[in-house]
């Protein structure tokens, strides 16, 4: 007999993009269903709810709760904290399980931080059966996934449970949030595979999957996918994004997109996609098919325009694949943006000039900013390989803000140059491009309107980076400072300028932007 409901949230992240649903809960709840469950979900990022109104929310029902289930991440850690600590403080009966990459990779912290459960890893499975573990006033000894800490006081981490392979099996996301995505014309997110093939450096997203035994990269069925892009568009979504994090890998070739554009067009399903891609994965044939699916957008992880670069990143894709890939997005017509790191911390002050004129030959990828560094994330094999040479400066799991000092010291000077600049105007970039990474409900021209201006934007940050590179090239870094805080000073009328125009053309599109200033920077 079930006795309680449960409730699943996740807390508003310090984040430059706009709200998104949260997939995760919504796959959770519709497990939990299956089971039987009465379950919740506030989605207080969607909602742009405080912390103070979810943990309302929550303690008017704490009599009726069986668990609450909090994801958690990178940027919304302090909030889940926060919400742990509040509901603890009030009733230290109220069960807490949390769960997503924070949990995962700071399991113990979590622990300690208040939670009575984490979830590492995937969770529809594990959550289900702690589920039932609590309503039945058990203790989930061999629950797989979860962590807890004993009445020795010891934290028990148990065995990770093999990946699922069968993602059909999957019931699809309960989207009870749909009305709010759609009043917002916000991003509707689909995840048709879960993983990817690559070996990046710097990636959290293999390292998540890694923990378990199974294979790297599972696909859904194409009549399983369009199945629910059919449900969706009938329900009025225009534009989807696929948060895939490689939507070609594993056994999706050329074959494969060919047949997904005819099942697409079969049904007369008439939706914009917008998906992640390798560029290693892509071809003609794949991105012909894929524009005749309805994909008119996609990111891709070009990281750098050095080959040196690439190789240290531990990249499958050659400086080659990536020209061939870039000249094929821009072949058909593609919106692109190129995922990308400028530096590490072995970056040369001549990968920085080969950087620069890929930057200017491929002026039409859409970039946030000319500014970027490699993020040394908790489980990655950057982040152990840093730590073992005794290079990294150690953040928390609060902050999740592990740190390294660049080598070369004139590359590292303009590392703080270029960071200093994106800084001055970062809003404005993050609030230009939105609208295109995140894809809203918009027309075609209205895109382009936001397009036009990240070009403009983009084309000041050139103009920027070739007169740095000249003045450490004439070595006269001891006025690098000087230099860019009169540059910024100088340019602050025209970034106004730019920012009118663009809240015009939010208020025109009845869009709304409530991200924060980057707070990676």
């Amino acid at each position: 007999m079930l006795k309680k409901k449960i409730i699943l949230t996740t807390l508003s992240p310090k984040s430059h993009r706009t709200s998104e649903e949260n997939l995760g809960i919504e796959y959770l709840k519709s497990s939990l269903l299956k089971e039987h469950f009465e379950v919740e979900i506030i989605d207080a990022w969607l909602n742009e709810y405080d912390v103070e109104t979810v943990y309302e929310k929550i303690i008017k029902e704490k009599d009726n709760i069986l668990f609450i289930g909090i994801s958690s991440y990178m940027s919304n850690t302090k909030p889940t904290v926060e919400l742990i600590n509040k509901l603890k403080e009030t009733d230290s009966n109220i069960i807490i399980a949390c769960g997503g990459f924070g949990p995962t990779f700071y399991p113990i912290d979590y622990l300690k931080a208040g939670a009575d459960y984490i979830l590492r890893g995937e969770g529809e499975k594990s959550i289900c059966e702690l589920a039932k573990c609590i309503n039945e006033s058990q203790t989930p000894y061999e629950v797989k996934n979860i962590g807890y800490i004993d009445k020795e006081n010891k934290v028990k981490l148990n065995d990770m449970e093999c990946l699922n392979n069968d993602l059909d099996s999957l019931p699809f996301p309960s989207r009870d949030t749909m009305s709010v995505v759609l009043n917002k014309k916000s991003t509707v997110n689909m995840i048709t595979s879960r993983g990817c093939s690559g070996n990046c450096e710097f990636c959290s997203v293999i390292s998540f999957f890694r923990l378990s035994d199974g294979k790297i990269w599972r696909t859904r069925s194409i009549k399983n996918i369009v199945d629910e892009i059919e449900i969706l568009y009938k329900q009025g979504v225009k534009y989807i994004k696929m948060v895939d994090d490689s939507f070609i890998d594993g056994i999706r070739d050329e074959k494969w997109c060919e047949e997904f554009a005819d099942e697409i067009e079969r049904r007369n399903i008439k939706v914009k996609l917008r998906g992640q891609i390798r560029a290693d994965k892509v071809n003609d044939s794949i991105l012909f098919n894929l524009k005749r699916a309805g994909f008119f957008s996609f990111a891709c992880g070009i990281e750098n325009g050095s080959q040196t670069a690439l190789t240290r990143m531990n990249k499958k894709a050659t400086l080659a694949d990536n020209k061939k890939a870039l000249d094929l997005f821009k072949k058909y017509g593609y919106i692109i943006q190129m995922g990308y790191i400028l530096f590490d911390k072995e970056t040369t002050y001549e990968e920085l000039v080969e950087n620069y004129n890929f930057m200017v030959e491929y002026d039409f990828a859409i970039t946030k900013g000319i500014f970027s560094e490699m993020f040394s994330a908790e489980g990655t094999s950057l982040n152990k390989k840093l730590r073992e040479e005794n290079s990294l400066q150690e953040g928390d799991f609060i902050t999740n803000n592990n740190k390294y000092k660049i080598d070369d010291e004139v590359v590292n000077k303009i590392y703080l140059c270029l960071k200093k600049w994106h800084k001055s105007h970062s809003k404005i970039y993050d609030m230009t491009i939105d609208p295109l990474t995140a894809p809203k409900a918009i027309s075609k021209e209205a895109m382009k309107e936001f397009y036009d201006y990240a070009m403009e934007l983009k084309r000041e940050d050139l103009i920027l980076f070739k007169k740095i590179l000249m003045l450490a090239k004439d070595k006269s870094l001891i006025n690098l400072d000087q230099f860019i805080n009169e540059y910024i000073l100088n340019k602050k009328g025209y970034y106004e300028m730019i920012e009118e125009k663009v809240k015009k053309l939010y208020k025109k599109n009845e869009l709304f932007y409530n991200a924060q200033t980057n707070p990676f920077i």
